[in-house]
């Protein structure tokens, strides 16, 4: 039986692989040494290579950064030198913000001129404070650039209301007031508006 089983395995091409492999390296043992000794040579040289990055001179880095530096700088010079955007003109008797500007009307209910509050060229936020009497409701509507940033609504009584205030370049440095009586004669309204803070 183990004759078959020797004579079948014998046949087969990895047992011959192994076996002339074997005998190579038993009758040529110095050629493996050499091999190995070879390899390790090799790799501790690769391992010890210095990197060298091709492309990567200093001197043309400095002179890109250098161009884009300058060209950042003109692009900044060209838009200080730009003219401001244009600003709308302010309207005649134009109230100046503070507070105190106290507008009212006692007795009628005739819608009034709109009036014009100087509120300036920095965002915040208004306070708008308004006493619509107890009786008969009134609705005060302020609008900035055309736009209604803020109403009362129809309300009698007194409060105090915050009015956020967004300017961007060339919009109107003030703000419109428009009041909405109500349809009674006896009606009464008053408000005062604060500058942005």
């Amino acid at each position: 039986m183990k004759n078959i089983v020797s004579s079948y395995i014998s046949r087969k091409w990895w047992f011959r692989y192994i076996r002339t492999s074997s005998w190579f390296s038993f009758r040529y043992y110095w050629v493996n040494w050499l091999v190995f000794l070879s390899s390790v040579i090799v790799l501790c040289w690769l391992i010890n290579k210095p990197i060298i990055q091709e492309g990567c001179n200093i001197d043309v880095i400095e002179n890109s950064i250098v161009n884009i530096n300058e060209r950042l700088t003109h692009c900044c010079n060209c838009i200080d030198q730009q003219d401001p955007p244009n600003t709308p003109p302010i309207p005649p008797n134009t109230i100046q913000c503070d507070g105190n500007n106290g507008i009212k009307d006692n007795g009628n209910n005739l819608t009034p001129d709109p009036k014009f509050f100087e509120v300036g060229n920095h965002s915040g936020t208004m306070q708008l404070c308004y006493d619509n009497g107890n009786t008969y409701p009134d609705n005060i509507i302020v609008k900035h650039n055309g736009v209604v940033i803020k109403e009362t609504g129809v309300v009698i009584g007194q409060s105090c209301i915050d009015i956020p205030y967004v300017y961007h370049p060339g919009d109107p440095t003030f703000v419109e007031v428009i009041v909405r009586p109500s349809t009674s004669d006896g009606t009464k309204w008053e408000y005062r508006l604060g500058c942005p803070k």
